[in-house]
């Protein structure tokens, strides 16, 4: 199997807009998914997954050269450190007597029926540990590595994984079904993403009734698009100008004006924040993201447009500052400068981090006296989440200076 149509990485897409699939095969829209952030991922989703399935350590691989989707990529500390947690985790959950592995290839056909073309259609699971031929478990386990730091991903109710959960069913048809599946995102660089939910298996099968009416959906072809949150933050049609109005509109919407309002000369006016209800916060906050995407891409568009066609609307175009100088071939740079500098003052030498001194001495040899991580910030994520709820009578006085921090966020 390639990669699905109704893939369940792209379950929020069509499951949560029907017209969607529709839209993106009549305009002719390739699947092009490939970034230096993907990418990147692919590589610490190689180092978890020899981790998982030969018993190596994330440290292990440092100053491994791993090249992903044409980029050249090394393993660093941060990386390494990054992943220690998750494959702890996995460790952690997984009783000797189950049957785990990585990257297995599932079948969803039975729930999003088969592509345009009769093949089944599927996905590829990172880790799971479930029941064994002779061994039954009331709880099977699914992980999904999410490298990136952008945006939080939480799962519960994560479709994705609630599609690979069925996935596993079919793929053993022969194990007695568990009584529950343990879903875990692994996402060790945002703070509010990741975390673990538990669902129980009824509740996957009244799901996967949901997934073959939304699958069926999309084959009406005047099925209408319906924006939403998590519908179109991976959307395609996003990302390119006229292709779904009515996404531009529900983006205007949030923001409480409309197409007319863009038509103005005077500066438009955004809601009072004292005045918006809890709920309506609380809406603006959970699609932040989005309306930051969407803002970076107009921006994106008038620049190209200024450039392409000279000034207008009394905004031009121009050089902004420089990038920051760096070596174009580090091999190069290094033999020049041996032959002018001693080694110390080419180098910088740094202390290993924390994580990779359980490595080298093992865990809790090294006095906890010496360590300091600081508190974690608050987060919002749903309430079904298992961390338990911050509930202070104290003002954080320090938000207005967590702006960064906010950003990375969404």
């Amino acid at each position: 199997m390639g990669h699905s149509k109704h893939s369940p990485s792209g379950a929020s897409l069509w499951m949560g807009c029907a017209g969607a699939l529709n839209r993106i095969k009549k305009l002719g829209i390739k699947d092009d998914r490939t970034s230096i952030h993907a990418a990147e991922g692919t590589a610490a989703h190689w180092v978890r997954e020899q981790c998982l399935e030969f018993g190596f350590e994330p440290h292990d691989f440092l100053a491994t050269k791993i090249q992903a989707d044409g980029f050249d990529f090394v393993v660093d500390d941060g990386m390494a450190t990054a992943l220690v947690e998750g494959v702890d985790r996995c460790r952690e959950l997984t009783m000797p007597e189950a049957s785990s592995g990585v990257e297995l290839r599932v079948d969803t056909t039975p729930w999003v029926g088969p592509d345009d073309h009769g093949e089944p259609q599927g996905g590829t699971v990172d880790y799971y540990a479930i029941s064994g031929p002779e061994f039954y478990l009331e709880e099977w386990l699914l992980s999904d590595l999410k490298f990136g730091a952008g945006i939080a991903v939480s799962p519960v109710r994560n479709k994705q994984q609630m599609i690979y959960a069925l996935g596993l069913l079919n793929s053993f048809p022969d194990y007695h079904p568990p009584k529950r599946f343990r879903i875990i995102i692994d996402q060790p660089r945002n703070s509010a993403g990741g975390g673990e939910w538990v669902v129980s298996i009824e509740t996957l099968l009244a799901f996967g009734e949901e997934v073959k009416r939304a699958a069926a959906a999309t084959r009406d072809p005047d099925a209408p698009c319906t924006p939403s949150d998590t519908a179109c933050q991976w959307c395609p049609l996003t990302k390119i100008d006229g292709a779904c109005v009515e996404h531009e509109a529900w983006k205007l919407d949030m923001l409480g004006l409309d197409f007319d309002d863009l038509d103005a000369d005077d500066e438009p006016a955004l809601p009072d924040i004292d005045g918006l209800s809890p709920q309506r916060r609380r809406y603006i906050n959970q699609h932040a993201h989005l309306i930051t995407k969407w803002l970076k891409r107009l921006h994106a568009e008038e620049i190209h447009d200024v450039i392409t066609k000279g000034p207008a609307n009394g905004v031009k175009a121009v050089s902004g500052r420089m990038p920051p100088r760096k070596h174009r071939d580090e091999k190069a740079s290094e033999a020049w400068l041996k032959k002018r500098l001693s080694p110390d003052r080419l180098f910088h030498q740094q202390l290993i981090s924390v994580a990779q001194l359980d490595k080298v001495l093992g865990k809790g040899v090294f006095p906890k006296s010496l360590v300091d991580q600081g508190d974690p910030k608050p987060v919002l994520v749903p309430v079904e989440d298992e961390r338990p709820a911050i509930i202070r009578d104290d003002e954080f006085d320090d938000l207005d200076a967590e702006d960064d921090a906010f950003d990375d966020d969404f």
